[in-house]
């Protein structure tokens, strides 16, 4: 399940790709929560307590939830060599809005399915 976590080029299936969406669901909240409160801070000294901090949290979660996923796709598309597959850009661009509602809990799903598909790159094939 969690085999080959970070090689982004081999194709998964079943509970792989439910391994890949779990640690980088939780990889993305941690790293954009990380960023996002280092972005809050620099561009807004004047916040004093965790209320204020918490509405500016909200207004940028949707931006950073879009990067993270938005990066991801196109890493995988990359790495597999999939740029012509109309299928990898659709699930991308369904992607955006329910990384915006949803975060990435929601938002992931379709970008771990884009692991299900065959590496076209001839190098990366096992």
């Amino acid at each position: 399940m969690f085999k080959n976590l970070f090689n982004l080029s081999i194709k998964r299936a079943g509970m792989e790709i439910f391994g890949f969406y779990f640690v980088y669901s939780l990889f993305g909240s941690l790293i954009a929560g990380f960023i996002g409160g280092i972005i809050i801070g620099l561009l807004h000294p004047e916040i004093k307590t965790v209320e204020d901090a918490g509405k500016y949290a909200l207004s940028y979660a949707p931006v950073m939830a879009i990067l993270y996923g938005v990066i991801l796709s196109l890493i995988i598309i990359k790495a597999k060599g999939i740029y012509n597959s109309f299928y990898a850009v659709l699930l991308t661009i369904i992607a955006v809005p329910l990384l915006f509602y949803g975060g990435a809990a929601l938002g992931l799903i379709p970008v771990s399915f884009l692991t299900s598909f065959e590496s076209q790159n001839i190098s990366s094939r096992d």
